[in-house]
């Protein structure tokens, strides 16, 4: 049933088989079921992708700082990184 519907999953093969009259419970199919892989590359890793988008990538905070007077600083800071691209 899992070959001629790759897209279904264990509770819609559950269900058309209680519909067919085969008790079966749903952990049961989902213990035997196949999972779908999709064809083609795999996706990048984290350290490829920060690698990729590192001349892109900034880091923003916010956040309050109260002062010896009871006054509160409100601080934006903004990070950015330059990627070097001269190669040694």
């Amino acid at each position: 049933m899992q070959a001629a519907n790759p897209l279904w999953g264990a509770p819609r093969i559950h269900g058309e088989l209680r519909k067919l009259g085969i008790e079966i419970a749903q952990t049961t199919v989902a213990k035997y079921l196949t999972r779908y892989r999709h064809p083609g590359p795999s996706s990048q890793t984290w350290r490829t992708f920060l690698a990729n988008h590192v001349s892109q990538l900034a880091s923003i905070d916010f956040f309050t700082v109260p002062t010896v007077t009871f006054r509160v600083l409100f601080v934006v800071v903004v990070l950015r990184t330059t990627a070097d691209t001269s190669s040694t």
